[in-house]
Parts: structure tokens; C-alpha cells; sequence
């Protein structure tokens, strides 16, 4: 009888496809590990860049414009209201509103023409018309525009009196439109108007000067009351000579008495000589 003989180094067959097996099964897990990482990069790939684009977003509101700088250089001018987009990787914006800005000008204390001290407050209504200007070449412009306001204000102030700035009110505040509008260009800023809000004399010379208006009002009444005495003393003597014969002594106490009358702050009473 014949034996057969296994060579020493031959593995036994089973063995050997279970080690196929076990080799199959850890390449299918690879793959499948390499299936996931692949996606999960992908995914998180998307994620990146999903939040770096919304990241990009921004709104411009009615009336405002949006300037976009990139490294310090201006990229973009927006003004369309809405929703808009712009790469955030070194970006910077700067907001300037173009609505109306009203600025209520605190009371200040400044002389007139005469050096006497008033104090003087306006309302100054203004508008940005080049928002670039007004961001990039100014570092405040409300500041600055304000500050020019007060400073035009007193130049044209000091050019008037008392009393013209009262009564030339509308001539003076179109002055100081002028002159500041002249300052403020550089800004990219409009002034719309300027008004007087209040006017009034420095309170350790408000009493003085009151009395001083009333002196002179007084004054004034005076003089008229005066002149219109006159004036109905000479028209009645020249009506009474075309009717009667009157002598100088007579024309004269006429005149005195019809002044006495005119001009006296009590009722006249009459005197008759007997």
C-alpha cells in the first residue's frame, strides 16, 4: 500500500480560506472607512464654505450707503437697499447714512458787532451727499460738521448787532449757510438750512439792557408824541387866522395850551382868567 505524504510547509485548507476571508473582510472595512472619511470632508468642505458665504452677507437700509474696503482698499460703493454679498476675508465696511441730520445747536455765549454778549442757539439741518468723503477723508464727520457750524456762526454773529440780528434774521442765517458750506464740501456733507432758535442778551447784562430798550422806546414815543403836537398846534392856529383875526400873544398861548395837552401824561384840566 501506497501513503500520502503532506509536504511540512503546505497549510492546511481551511486555514487558508479563512485567512482569504478574514483578508476580503478587512479591505471591505477599509473601503468603507475611506467612503465615510471621503463624505464626512466633503460635508464638512461644504459646511466651510457655506459659513464662509454667509459670512459674506450684508444688508444696506434705506437711504445708507455701504462702502467695502479689502485690505485698506475701497473694493465697492453699495447703495442699493438689501440683502448683498461681498468676500469677508479682510474685509472692513464703513456705514454713512444719507438721511437729513438735524443737530440741535446748544445755547452759546458769543458778542455782537457792539461787543456786547448774547447768547445764541440755531438748528442746523444738513445731509451727506458723498458718503466716500465723508468716511474715508474725515474721521468724524458729524463732529466735524458741528464744530464748523459753531465756529461759522459766531464769524457771522459778531458782524450784526443786537438788533439787526433780530430784524435781518433770515439774511444772517443764509450767511452762515454760506460760509459753512464753504468749510464742509470737503466732507462730502450739504447744509440744507440754518435757524436762529433763540436770541437773547447774556443774563449778567439782561437787566441793563432791558432798561435800555425801554429808555429808548420811550424815547422814541416821546419824540413822536412831540412832533405830532407841533404839527396840531400849527394846523389849528392856520385854520383860526382865516377865520379870525388873532394876535401874537394869542397864537402863542394857543400853541402852549394845545400843546400842554398833547403832550401831558394826565387829562388836561382848563384854566380860565378872569
Amino acid at each position: 500500500m501506497k501513503s500520502e505524504t503532506t509536504p511540512l510547509n503546505a497549510a492546511p485548507t481551511g486555514d487558508y480560506m479563512a485567512r482569504e476571508d478574514r483578508e476580503e473582510h478587512t479591505v471591505a472595512i477599509m473601503q468603507e472607512r475611506d467612503t465615510i472619511t471621503n463624505v464626512c470632508e466633503a460635508f464638512g468642505f461644504a459646511a466651510t464654505c457655506g459659513l464662509f458665504g454667509l459670512c459674506g452677507l450684508f444688508t444696506v437700509g434705506p437711504r445708507e450707503t455701504i462702502l467695502i474696503l479689502h485690505n485698506g482698499r475701497l473694493t465697492k460703493t453699495e447703495r442699493e437697499p438689501g440683502c448683498h454679498w461681498a468676500a469677508a476675508c479682510c474685509r472692513s465696511m464703513r456705514a454713512v447714512t444719507n438721511q437729513d441730520i438735524v443737530w440741535n445747536m446748544p445755547m452759546l455765549k458769543m458778542v455782537d458787532k457792539t461787543g456786547v454778549p448774547i447768547m445764541v442757539s440755531a438748528i442746523v439741518v444738513y445731509r451727506i451727499v458723498d458718503a466716500k468723503k465723508a468716511a474715508l477723508d474725515i474721521d468724524d464727520y458729524r463732529n466735524f460738521v458741528e464744530s464748523l457750524a459753531t465756529a461759522s456762526l459766531k464769524q457771522v454773529v459778531q458782524a450784526y448787532t443786537y438788533d439787526e440780528l433780530k430784524v435781518e434774521a433770515r439774511q444772517v442765517t443764509d450767511q452762515v449757510v454760506r460760509e459753512l458750506q464753504s468749510r464742509v464740501i470737503v466732507a462730502g456733507a450739504q447744509v440744507d438750512s440754518i435757524t436762529l432758535n433763540e436770541l437773547n442778551y447774556a443774563p449778567e447784562i439782561a437787566s441793563a439792557m432791558l432798561k435800555k430798550q425801554q429808555a429808548a422806546a420811550l424815547i422814541e414815543a416821546r419824540h413822536l408824541i412831540a412832533e405830532g403836537a407841533v404839527q396840531i398846534s400849527l394846523d389849528a392856529v392856520n385854520r383860526l387866522e382865516g377865520k379870525l383875526a388873532l394876535e401874537r400873544e394869542e397864537k402863542v398861548r394857543i400853541v402852549t395850551n394845545l400843546l400842554t395837552i398833547c403832550t401831558g401824561e394826565e387829562n388836561a384840566k382848563p384854566v380860565l382868567t378872569l
